[in-house]
C-alpha cells in the first residue's frame, strides 16, 4: 500500500511545541534522490493511467491510502465523506482507502498530531484549529495551502464566502477545508417564554438579561448550559458588538488589555448573565442540557445550526414550540450588523502538503466536491458550497444557508485567536468568573499577564 512520511522534523518544548523545524534532508539531495529513483524506474506505458468505468476520473487504480484524524464519527460531514469514498471505490479506484482516527476531545487530539508531526508522521488529513501550533506547520511548509488546491481544481467560486474566509490564514490564504456551513443561534421554547409573559424574541442583550429574570421567576432555568465553548461565546458578545473581531485581535497580539473598557464590558456581562445558567452546569453534557429546552424546563440554548436534529422534526423544521433568534444587538453605538454574528466552516480539515501533492489525491478530491455539498442536506446540516439543488433541504435550513451566505460579518473564537497557553488560561478561569469567584478585574488581570507571558 501506499505510505508517504511528512518530510519535517519537530522538537517539542518544556511545555510547548517549540517552533525549530527542520527537513529530514536537503531540498537538493531529496531532488538527486528523485531524480536516480526516476532515472532507474521502469517506463510506465500510458495505458496504466486507466480510467475506471464511467467515472471519466483518472487513476492507476494501484492502492492509495488516506489517514485523517478528525473530531467525530458521528457528525453528518463524516457520513457524507464515507458514502462518498464507497462511491469513489466504486466508480473510479476500487484500492483506494480513507483510514479514519475519531478523537473527539480536542486536547487529546492536538497532542496525537503534535505527536506525530514530531515523528515525521503528521497526518494526511487531520481536524486543527487556525491556532499558534498550526502556524508553526504552515510557516514550516509543513500543511498545503488549500486555496492553491481549490484553484488547480477550478473549485474555489464553489464555496459561500464564509467557508473560504473562516479556515484562513491572517494574512488571507486559505489552509483549511470547511466541511459545513454553521451559524450560531439561541433555540429557546415558546410556552417558557409563553409562561413568564414573554411575547417576542429579545432584540438587545439589556433585553435578554431581563427574559432571564423573568424565566427564573417562575421557578425555571432561563439559559441552559453545558460549560463548554459555549460559555466563551457570551464573554465575546459585547466587545464584538462594540468592536467587531478588533479587539480579539488587538488583545491576542499584546496590542489591547482585557482590562480594558471593551474587555471588562465583556467579563461584566457574563457575571451577570452566568446567575441565570442551571445548576450544576460546569460539568453537564449538552446532549442532556439540549433537552431542557426541548421538554421546558428550560428557556434558552445557545448552540446552532448543526442542532437541527435535536430541537428539529424528521424533516428538519423546527419543532412546534421551538423558536431561534441570532445574537441580540448592544445598542445604537454597534458596529456590526444585527445580522452579523457567529458563523463558521466547523473546525477546519488541514492537509498535509505532501499528501496534497498526489495526483490520485487530486483526483478523489475533485470527485469529492463534485458530490459532497449535495448529499449535506440529507445528513442534515449544512453545506459549505453550492449544491446543485436544493431540493431535499428544509425551508429553515434554505433560511439558514441564505444568512450563511450573505453574512456580512463573522464574528472570530476568541480560544482560537489567542496562543495555545493563553487559551487554556481563557478556559479555565472563565468559569471561574461565571460563578462569581473572580471579578471581572480579577479575571482580566489574569489574562493580561497571560498574554504577556506566553507573547515573550
Amino acid at each position: 500500500m501506499k505510505k508517504r512520511k511528512t518530510v519535517i522534523s519537530m522538537l517539542l518544548g518544556l511545555s510547548l511545541l517549540a517552533s525549530l523545524f527542520t527537513g529530514c534532508g536537503s531540498k537538493e539531495s531529496s531532488e538527486s534522490a528523485d531524480n536516480a529513483s526516476k532515472e532507474n524506474a521502469p517506463a510506465v506505458d500510458e495505458s496504466d493511467k486507466a480510467v475506471t468505468g464511467d467515472s471519466g476520473y483518472e487513476t492507476t487504480g494501484e492502492e492509495y491510502e488516506i489517514y485523517y484524524i478528525a473530531q467525530s464519527e458521528t457528525g453528518g460531514g463524516v457520513q457524507n465523506l464515507l458514502d462518498i469514498v464507497e462511491m469513489y471505490k466504486e466508480q473510479v479506484n476500487p484500492n483506494f482507502t480513507m483510514t479514519i482516527e475519531y478523537i473527539s476531545d480536542q486536547q487529546a487530539r492536538n497532542q496525537k498530531i503534535r505527536t506525530l508531526a514530531a515523528s515525521n508522521e503528521l497526518p494526511d488529513w487531520f481536524t486543527c484549529d487556525i491556532d499558534s501550533f498550526f502556524y508553526k506547520l504552515w510557516d514550516a511548509g509543513a500543511v498545503a495551502n488549500v486555496g492553491d488546491i481549490y484553484d488547480k481544481l477550478g473549485i474555489r467560486d464553489n464555496f459561500y464566502p464564509i467557508s473560504l474566509n473562516y479556515p484562513s490564514t491572517s494574512d488571507g490564504e486559505i489552509c483549511g477545508v470547511s466541511w459545513q456551513s454553521q451559524a450560531e443561534f439561541f433555540y429557546y421554547n415558546k410556552d417558557v417564554f409563553a409562561e413568564a409573559g414573554i411575547d417576542s424574541a429579545p432584540a438587545t442583550l439589556d433585553e435578554l438579561l431581563e427574559i432571564c429574570q423573568k424565566i427564573k421567576d417562575t421557578g425555571k432555568t432561563p439559559i441552559a448550559m453545558d460549560g463548554a465553548w459555549r460559555l466563551l461565546r457570551y464573554l465575546a458578545f459585547v466587545p464584538y458588538r462594540m468592536t467587531g473581531n478588533e479587539f480579539i485581535d488587538a488583545a491576542a497580539a499584546g496590542e489591547e488589555a482585557f482590562s480594558s473598557e471593551v474587555g471588562l464590558a465583556g467579563a461584566q456581562f457574563i457575571e451577570d448573565i452566568g446567575q441565570y445558567f442551571q445548576e450544576g452546569w460546569t460539568t453537564a453534557d449538552s446532549s442532556t442540557v439540549a433537552q431542557l429546552v426541548v421538554n421546558g424546563d428550560a428557556g434558552m440554548y445557545y448552540s446552532g445550526s448543526w442542532d437541527l436534529n435535536v430541537f428539529g422534526d424528521e424533516n428538519m423544521e423546527l419543532l412546534d414550540n421551538i423558536g431561534i433568534f441570532t445574537m441580540p444587538a448592544l445598542g445604537e453605538d454597534d458596529v456590526t450588523a444585527p445580522e452579523d454574528g457567529f458563523y463558521n466552516g466547523g473546525t477546519p480539515m488541514a492537509i498535509s502538503a505532501e499528501c496534497a501533492e498526489d495526483e490520485e489525491f487530486l483526483n478523489f478530491f475533485r470527485f469529492l466536491w463534485d458530490h459532497y455539498n449535495d448529499g449535506c442536506f440529507e445528513h442534515g446540516y449544512l453545506p459549505p458550497g453550492k449544491p446543485s439543488s436544493t431540493d431535499d433541504a428544509s425551508k429553515l435550513q434554505l433560511e439558514l444557508l441564505d444568512n450563511y451566505a450573505n453574512a456580512g460579518s463573522f464574528a472570530k473564537c476568541w480560544d482560537v485567536v489567542v496562543d495555545v497557553a493563553t487559551s487554556e488560561v481563557l478556559l479555565n478561569e472563565t468559569p471561574s468568573l461565571t460563578l462569581g469567584n473572580l471579578t471581572p478585574k480579577e479575571w482580566a488581570a489574569r489574562l493580561d499577564e497571560a498574554i504577556k507571558r506566553n507573547l515573550q
